[in-house]
């Protein structure tokens, strides 16, 4: 009875003893996901430094509208028409130019329409922009010569069309042959673009136009140091040179045959 009672005593120890080991094991941290870096600044991409309120810069597009109608199968060279300002232009909360301001322009080289499929075309210049003040800006067409735009789809699918055509129509080459292109015809109202030859500052409420120099070319002739090889050596030009002939000498005078006598006097 007290082996059992020294055994149950000792379990008792080393369980209590197992159970403190237990209990004493310290408990694992959970692992801490380390902190995001915080992102790095993005640097601003490089552009355009916008332009002043009271600059209007060099070659900025404005949209004028057309007066007259342009038409290519009627348009000369020489022949002027009208359009105006769709816009008005302001500067620093002043208007410089309002709405409506008009505008000339004229056509420089006309092109009608043609056969084999040549659409007509033309070349135009823009005058002078009023501004308020009495100051004048120079515009000059976005493009200029004003032609019928067709696209790369469009112009493919025209080709296939052709060609199907071709096949399955008798003679239609020889129609395309004389087909003729289409004109240009622009009515009142269609808006163009126009761009500025200068640059508009506000000075003192005023607009005032800075238009830039034309480059002037110096007179002098362009010197290099380089030499080029020339691709083949030309050989000199060799003049014959006449041969001397033989120099003209004095005819012989005749001797006297040995035959002939002397003579005798009596």
């Amino acid at each position: 009875m007290q082996r059992r009672i020294a055994v149950g005593a000792l379990i008792c120890v080393f369980g209590a003893s197992g159970a403190a080991q237990g209990a004493a094991a310290p408990t694992p941290m959970p692992a801490v996901s380390p902190t995001p870096a915080a992102p790095a600044a993005i640097a601003p991409k490089p552009g355009r430094t916008p332009a002043p309120k009271d600059v209007l810069p060099l070659n900025t597009a404005l949209v004028l509208e057309l007066d007259d109608e342009v038409n290519t199968a009627t348009a000369k060279q020489g022949q002027t028409f009208r359009a105006h300002l769709k816009d008005p232009i302001m500067l620093d909360g002043l208007t410089v130019a309002p709405a409506g301001t008009p505008v000339i322009g004229q056509v420089v080289f006309d092109s009608r329409a043609s056969a084999p499929d040549h659409d007509g075309y033309m070349s135009v210049t823009f005058g002078p922009l009023k501004l308020a003040g009495g100051q004048s800006l120079p515009l000059r067409p976005f493009s200029s010569t004003w032609d019928i735009h067709v696209t790369a789809g469009e112009e493919s699918t025209a080709e296939v069309t052709d060609v199907v055509k071709d096949i399955f129509i008798p003679y239609h080459y020889l129609y395309r042959q004389f087909r003729k292109g289409s004109d240009l015809d622009l009515k009142p109202g269609t808006t163009v673009h126009a761009v500025t030859m200068g640059t508009v500052r506000m000075i003192a409420g005023n607009p005032q136009v800075e238009v830039l120099q034309p480059v002037r070319l110096g007179t002098a002739v362009p010197f290099t140091t380089v030499t080029p090889i020339p691709l083949f050596t030309p050989q000199p030009l060799i003049k014959a040179t006449p041969k001397p002939g033989p120099s003209p000498s004095a005819a012989p005078s005749p001797s006297p045959s040995a035959d002939a006598a002397p003579s005798s006097t009596p």
